[in-house]
């Protein structure tokens, strides 16, 4: 990361939050190599994350008895009736 070792701490501890803030990415834990010159070098597993589930709930609108059928559900689609023109015409 850096060869001056505080400045590559300080870019680190800006650097985790914002990885474990991003949904679409995993990380793992960081690996501090050894720097023969007193820097920092750090090691991380940076995998895409597997999509999270959607689920949804059913949300049912009270209806008033006559908009509903015999057996509870919805009401039937009523279908429209075409209109004809007039004999002759």
């Amino acid at each position: 990361m850096s060869d001056d070792k505080e400045l590559g701490e300080d870019v680190l501890a800006v650097l985790l939050p914002l990885l474990d803030a991003c949904t679409a990415l995993r990380a793992g834990e960081p690996t501090r190599l050894r720097h023969r010159d007193g820097g920092l070098r750090v090691v991380l597993d940076v995998q895409l994350a597997a999509p999270s589930p959607v689920t949804a709930e059913r949300v049912d609108v009270n209806r008033s008895s006559s908009e509903q059928s015999r057996n509870g559900g919805a009401p039937a689609r009523r279908q429209r009736r075409r209109l004809e023109l007039p004999p002759g015409g």
